[in-house]
């Protein structure tokens, strides 16, 4: 429950700034117009992102918000959410192979596929006054928050699973249009990253659609810009901001929101005190009626105090805005933007959490003499510019012998293993390195010379080996595969915890080679391996998009 906790101050802060003088529900500046946000809604994670799965759609979400006023959008949604998939699947694929098919960039981000927090206000005790109804504040006002969800969770996703490829200057860019039935759509990207470690990652799609009379167009648009992994004073920084639009039959709306994030990371490499600044603004056009309206909003968090909301404010509006379009527009834009801001943070501590930012440098002992003694050497380092960091180090030891000490105050630092004096006995060494820059984890294999038979399939074909070693290079036989005819070979050449693999085979004269990425898990009666490999026809240049085949391989250990 602790992880959760900046989620839960964020909910309650918001509550207990209600003015308690006035039977309102929400807190309203010095001229009782602006108000800081819908905060009695549920705060849910962005959706999971899968590069393999279909891609969510931020423009049919946003005509999903135009329906309210424009009901015959709804018949658009499905070509323009196939149209935007279509081409984000394309452009996701470019930028890859841009990148040299970088192997960081094939698995889904980590953060990413967590169930993440979900906590609905119905967890307080009577959060709203009695006879109030927070429908009423927003009836006439629109809800982007569930778009602007979709858009964090694509610039965060693809930025940390993209960022490990993209070297120090320009970065990469692409650009891809679609066609869908009457649907058009032009998805555009651009990735940087600086020798300090700040990113910039921006992506937008437009899209136009005609069917059964009813046109409407969208426009979606993302940056992310700043340090997302923690510095050396465990601070992070970044600016996300996003705009969405939609119009249909002379109604429309279009919302740009800014969320300024500084965060301080603790010792436990958590979030401890943060703030977010928001301003948004909101063009909003109805039949006889066009306002806009731009306001702002602080929030601040720390241990000490639950929170506070500051310098809630009007920067400007139109004429003819009335004080419920001030407060309709301010509220639904300030809930969209501190969403936006408090799950881009969420999700950069996730990554940095997970390994995002900092790596463990140790080499595995491998195969030594039974009754020896191996010292490890210990680094942390910074993952992108490489400078050694202080961490807290743990070592925890599956198997035989022992490992000392289990833990380090500091690194750099040296860890000693000694193995068992009797053969054929392994152990799995699990670093795990925490700091205010991040956490890191790293396994090391030790093993008193053993040898392990391998069996398993990649793809349909039949994979059969034995070695002496996990930490030398692994080759398997394959067979079978294809049309039953196919021979081959899968070389497994990145050591006893996992790297890269390589795949070969021939079927029907046709020569067939790829590459991918395997992982090993060590447990007492052998492991296992667990991977992809891509297949293609190198004598045609490669398919645009390569067979990813599966791996996986039981290790049983050989007497």
């Amino acid at each position: 429950m602790q992880k959760n906790r900046p989620l839960v101050l964020f909910i309650i802060t918001a509550l207990l700034t209600v003015s308690m003088a006035c039977a309102s529900l929400f807190p309203k500046s010095a001229n009782n117009s602006v108000v800081a946000g819908n905060i009695s809604q549920k705060f849910d994670p962005p959706p999971p992102f899968d590069p393999k799965a279909p891609m969510p759609s931020a423009s049919a979400s946003a005509l999903r918000t135009l329906e309210a006023f424009e009901p015959g959008v709804a018949g658009l949604e499905s070509d323009v959410a196939a149209a935007e998939g279509a081409a984000l699947k394309a452009l996701f694929a470019d930028v890859q192979a841009k990148l040299g098919a970088g192997k960081t960039s094939q698995a889904p981000a980590p953060q990413m596929q967590s169930g993440g927090v979900k906590l609905a206000i119905s967890a307080l005790k009577n959060p709203v006054p009695a006879g109030a109804n927070p429908a009423d504040y927003f009836a006439d006002s629109i809800d982007t928050a569930p778009t602007t969800k979709m858009i964090t969770g694509l610039l965060n996703g693809w930025n940390d699973m993209l960022t490990p490829d993209v070297p120090v200057g320009p970065g990469v860019s692409g650009s891809f249009p679609e066609t869908v039935g009457g649907t058009k759509t032009t998805d555009s990207l651009n990735l940087s990253r600086d020798a300090d470690g700040s990113t910039h990652f921006g992506f937008g799609v437009k899209t136009e659609s005609t069917k059964n009379g009813v046109s409407a167009r969208t426009e979606i648009a993302g940056n992310l810009d700043g340090k997302r992994c923690p510095d050396a004073n465990g601070q992070v920084a970044f600016t996300i901001k996003e705009r969405v639009g939609a119009e249909s039959g002379g109604t429309g709306y279009t919302q740009d929101l800014t969320a300024n994030v500084r965060a301080v990371v603790d010792d436990a490499a958590r979030v401890g005190s943060f703030t977010v600044d928001v301003t948004q603004g909101t063009r909003q056009v109805k039949p006889g009626h066009q306002v806009y309206v731009e306001t702002g909003a602080t929030f601040k968090f720390d241990d000490a105090n639950l929170g506070t909301t500051s310098n809630v404010r009007l920067i400007r509006n139109s004429q003819d805005a009335t004080p419920a379009d001030v407060s309709d527009l301010s509220a639904s834009g300030h809930t969209a933007a501190g969403t936006m801001g408090y799950s881009a943070l969420k999700m950069a501590e996730q990554n940095w959490l997970d390994g995002g930012c900092t790596k463990i440098v140790a080499a595995s002992p491998g195969t030594v003499t039974p009754g020896s003694t191996t010292a490890i050497p210990v680094t942390v380092v910074q993952r992108f510019d490489g400078s050694v960091l202080s961490a807290k180090l743990e070592a925890a030891l599956t198997g035989a012998q022992s490992i000392a000490p289990t833990s380090l105050a500091k690194t750099p630092g040296t860890l000693s293993y000694t193995a068992p004096n009797e053969k054929g006995k392994s152990a799995a060494i699990l670093l795990t390195a925490t700091s205010r820059r991040g956490k890191a984890t790293l396994q090391l294999t030790a093993n008193t010379g053993e040898k392990f038979s391998a069996n398993g399939t990649w793809g349909n074909a039949t994979l059969t080996g034995l070695t002496d070693s996990l930490n030398s290079p692994l080759t398997l036989s394959s067979t079978g595969g294809g049309d039953g005819s196919c021979s081959g070979k899968v070389v497994f050449s990145g050591g006893a915890t996992g790297g890269d693999v390589s795949c070969s085979q021939t079927c029907s004269g046709l020569y067939f080679e790829g590459t991918g990425s395997y992982t090993i898990a060590i447990t007492k009666d052998g492991g296992t391996i667990s991977g992809q490999c891509s297949s293609y026809l190198p004598a045609s240049g490669g398919l645009d998009t390569p067979d990813q085949e599966p791996i996986k391989v039981t290790l049983q250990r050989v007497p």
